[in-house]
């Protein structure tokens, strides 16, 4: 009797801890001649489609799929590229690698924590990876450095934590107005003329047009190979004006001054960027009717699929700020942000940015430095209504409490990965209660280890804030901590999409449930 009675228990705790599946299997949905394929997408509703991309994000690939890559032979001529499909597999398993991608099954299997707060966790749809999710991305052809140095087992690549989704629309809308407004400033700078590059209140250095009108580079690392890179112009990954064509002549570079939001390293331009770069690296998943990883399998994922897996994510739920109970809480709350202001942490850790639109347009193709051009947006979404529910603002936008400046700075040797690079995009702090551990690779298992480890060198651009953090009282950190803590992650469920949306669609396909 006693251990029914605590079997009970437990599974009443795990079944509150975990999202509860609806009736139909997804997996069935949007098969054969139901795949969804681009010009499907102006034929479907908005919630069709993030079913449709909830599918994507939550199904197991298998190796009828595509999963995979195939023969990894011939090597790359260039040691330590990562071309498709010359991974192999660890220890010869035919399946998983692990050390250089290939690595999980499902974007759900690293994006599935929506709280960390309390103890269980609770899952969800969307939600951030624990320490045993954390991706090693190899960046060498030696992929681990089996020596130990200074108490580090290193790794020739990158080591990265998964964050959580939520929010993702509006990150995307803000940066695409942050980089017209960034490609304004440089189309309005004239011959011989300097010009500050600064969008919605972020500086982004200057820009300088030599007397013919070009750009003014420099050769930053006497590689006559690599691209030369723009005078003055800080915090966007992409640095080179000119890139090389295929057939080795410069040409314009379209991703030269665009805010790239996505990625620990701020390196993706949009979410569509990043999928295609995960369902390749994750999962030997392609996109295209091709073979390019030699696995025997076309047509892996498509256009349309990875359309509507990038509008589901785009779509997700928004993280919010709680709510104080007492006066207490609210006094608490207000000092705490206010020091975080007086230190310097909302420098770059700026709490609201509002947009000039509601409507995030989805574009394919992709144009870095022309995110607003007409002839590439397929599909809209008003990033108002539900389940985003971003509040709308007085510039006919919406206002987001994202605490960032989708900008990338240096955080100092301490953070640096294995190849010296300690360049990062500013942590988001929206959700930070929920989403231990901390940092681009999950050092920090506490949000104040967070706040030291980020500014541990005087290298580092956080050292400022975090050395006036140090100083002040206990009380006024305290104040800090309970604010930080109000900032929440949302459910991760889809109580209409599982539900109402996914039965009438396995109606309409012919699937049973």
């Amino acid at each position: 009797m006693k251990l029914r009675t605590l079997s009970i228990a437990c599974a009443s705790v795990l079944a509150t801890s975990f999202v509860v599946a609806g009736d139909v299997d997804l997996r069935e949905l949007y098969q054969g001649d139901f795949r969804v394929e681009q010009d499907d997408i102006g034929n479907l509703t908005r919630n069709e489609i993030r079913l449709a991309g909830m599918r994507m994000f939550t199904t197991p690939f298998r190796l009828k799929d595509g999963y995979g890559d195939g023969d990894d032979n011939p090597p790359s001529p260039t040691p330590g590229t990562n071309h498709e499909g010359e991974r192999g597999s660890i220890q010869g398993n035919g399946t998983f690698q692990r050390i250089n991608g290939l690595d999980a099954q499902t974007c759900l299997e690293c994006h599935s924590i929506v709280s960390n707060r309390k103890v269980p966790a609770k899952f969800g749809i969307g939600g951030i990876g624990g320490v045993n999710s954390t991706v090693m991305g190899a960046g060498g052809a030696t992929f681990v450095d089996l020596t130990t140095t200074n108490k580090q087992q290193n790794i020739n690549g990158r080591v990265i934590n998964p964050p959580f989704i939520f929010g993702a629309g509006g990150i995307e809308l803000l940066a695409n107005e942050m980089t017209r407004r960034l490609n304004n400033q440089l189309d309005g700078t004239a011959p011989g003329q300097t010009k500050l590059l600064q969008a919605k209140g972020v500086p982004f250095g200057s820009v300088t047009r030599n007397p013919d009108g070009s750009i003014k580079t420099f050769d930053h690392d006497g590689d006559p190979s690599t691209e030369e890179i723009a005078e003055g112009v800080e915090g966007v990954f992409d640095l080179r004006p000119l890139i090389r064509d295929d057939h080795g002549n410069l040409v314009a570079n379209t991703d030269f001054l665009v805010v790239a939001p996505f990625g620990r390293k701020g390196d993706n331009k949009s979410i569509r960027t990043f999928d295609t770069g995960a369902l390749s690296f994750h999962f030997g998943m392609q996109v295209g009717n091709h073979d390019n990883d030699n696995d025997g399998v076309f047509n892996e994922v498509t256009s349309g699929e990875l359309s509507a897996l990038s509008i589901f994510v785009a779509t997700a739920q928004t993280p919010f700020v709680e709510t104080a109970q007492t006066a207490f809480q609210e006094e608490r709350n207000a000092r705490g942000r206010r020091v975080m202001k007086e230190v310097g942490c909302t420098e770059c850790h700026i709490p609201t940015m509002k947009t000039k639109t509601t409507q995030l347009g989805f574009r394919f193709p992709e144009i870095g430095n022309k995110p607003f051009d007409p002839d590439t947006i397929f599909f809209s979404v008003d990033l108002t209504k539900p389940p985003m529910n971003f509040p709308e603002n007085d510039k006919g936008g919406i206002t987001v409490e994202l605490f960032a400046d989708l900008k990338r700075h240096d955080m100092g040797p301490s953070m640096a990965e294995f190849n010296g690079d300690s360049m990062f995009t500013t942590m988001r702090l929206w959700g930070v209660a929920d989403t231990a551990p901390y940092l681009h690779d999950g050092r920090a298992l506490t949000i104040r280890d967070a706040i030291i480890m980020h500014g541990a060198d005087a290298q580092s651009e956080a050292y400022p804030a975090v050395q006036a953090f140090r100083a002040r009282s206990a009380s006024d950190k305290r104040a800090v901590l309970a604010f930080l803590n109000t900032l929440r992650s949302p459910d991760g469920t889809f109580p209409r999409l599982l539900d109402v949306v996914a039965k009438r669609v396995a109606d309409e396909q012919g699937v049973d449930y």
